[in-house]
């Protein structure tokens, strides 16, 4: 049997996610900031926003518990459908 304990990936070549199945945290980084060191807020959401540590434009975010949170009933077996909710999520933050 495999199991999966994490999948990562891109969307559009610019927005890069992690997803620790295990512990339901999603990883945001926009591409081009993803090596860069970063200072992290809570907003309001409980989301933890990531901006850059010499400038303060936004990296990316954090969300915990978040299959919890957005999606719906248990986690697919299929990785193309978390993938496919991942996106959409990313595609709000690009928003």
């Amino acid at each position: 049997m495999v199991k999966v304990d994490a999948i990562e990936g891109t969307v559009n070549d610019v927005l890069w996610y992690h997803y620790d199945v295990a512990e339901d945290v999603l990883y945001l980084r926009i591409a081009k900031y993803r090596d860069q060191p970063t200072v992290a807020e809570e907003t309001d959401d409980g989301f933890i926003l990531l901006r850059l540590a010499d400038g303060g434009n936004i990296a990316g975010m954090t969300v915990v518990s978040w299959w919890k949170r957005f999606g719906t009933g248990m986690l697919p077996d299929s990785i193309s459908h978390i993938e496919q909710a991942i996106e959409h999520c990313a595609q709000r933050l690009a928003a």
